[in-house]
């Protein structure tokens, strides 16, 4: 059995702009790229990160 290594930092802050949102359309939001970065969010609440 393998254990996680404690995380580096215990609080991160995002700033998710709508040009990181927009994936390969040009305009709007990408609902796959919306979903991408909000499994990869819960992944790090998950672990005990906080997140704002």
């Amino acid at each position: 059995m393998t254990t996680n290594p404690k995380p580096a930092y215990r609080r991160i802050l995002l700033k998710l702009s709508g040009e990181a949102l927009m994936g390969d359309e040009g305009f709007g939001i990408d609902p796959k790229v919306l979903d991408r970065m909000a499994q990869e969010i819960k992944e790090l609440v998950e672990m005990g990160i906080q997140v704002g």
